[in-house]
């Protein structure tokens, strides 16, 4: 009975697994020799079950003054956004900083100057270092001076702890931010950042833009999710939520402060 038990189990999964495959398989292009990358238009529109995801769009075309971001912080969060912005977005990595030159380097040479050298204004040892390079850049730019292309966003990929200096020091040069979350450790540090985008007080209105990096927000089974709760009410009225995370050992030790 215990041998019939297991092989039925392994039945179970081998079908589970070809079922799997065969969905995965509706992803690629229906010609295999084809090597374009798969679009939503090699997805059948017909099939058995409906999909409730699909491939992302393809880079779009890029615009006359398509924008140069800097990344701050050459992790492995700022790696993934490098990688995103590059495959997905109609902005250009154009510089880097961070203290450790070993990170800054490998970023650089994936996402910006490649195999050449990195020109002024291409990297940079810390944050610190590109708020004193861009006053300066603004100043001889006002004298005449032919000077690098403007930095138009930064994405802040360091510490959570460092989010509140970095933030704030770069508020005065109105340049779009996106901080990883969690945006401070303190709500004193949160109240700090919001004001110090708001140039002319609390009751103005920044004119750049800010956002907090709660990707999970935009991935497609939450937003399917929030699809069928609130605007579906496919269950009628939420009164309640229960989520858990099943954070593993090796997620542990920094994913409990979120």
């Amino acid at each position: 009975m215990h041998i019939d038990r297991q092989l039925g189990a392994v039945i179970r999964n081998y079908r589970d697994t070809l079922v799997k495959m065969d969905r995965v398989k509706r992803f690629f292009p229906r010609n295999p020799s084809s090597s374009s990358r798969p679009t939503n238009s090699d997805i059948p529109a017909s099939t058995s079950t409906p999909l409730l995801w699909t491939l992302p769009p393809p880079r779009p075309s890029f615009s006359a003054h398509p924008p140069n971001i800097l990344i701050i912080g050459a992790g492995s969060r700022g790696n993934v956004y490098a990688r995103s912005i590059m495959l997905s977005s109609n902005g250009m990595v154009t510089a880097v900083a961070d203290p450790v030159e070993s990170r800054r380097k490998q970023l650089g040479r994936k996402y910006i100057w490649g195999i050449t050298e990195p020109t002024e204004g291409m990297e940079f040892v810390g944050w610190k270092e590109f708020v004193e390079w861009e006053v300066l850049r603004r100043d001889r730019k006002n004298r005449g001076e032919e000077v690098p292309k403007a930095i138009d966003a930064v994405f802040v990929c360091t510490l959570d702890e460092t989010h509140t200096e970095i933030v704030t020091g770069l508020a005065s040069l109105n340049l779009h931010i996106l901080s990883e979350k969690p945006l401070a450790t303190t709500l004193d540090d949160c109240l700090r950042i919001y004001t110090s985008l708001l140039p002319n007080g609390p009751t103005s209105q920044a004119t750049a833009l800010f956002a907090v990096g709660h990707v999970m927000r935009y991935s497609p089974h939450n937003m399917l999710l929030r699809k069928l709760l609130l605007d579906d009410e496919v269950i009628g009225e939420v009164i309640s939520v229960e989520h858990t995370e099943p954070i593993g050992w090796w997620h542990f030790t920094h994913s409990y402060v979120r």
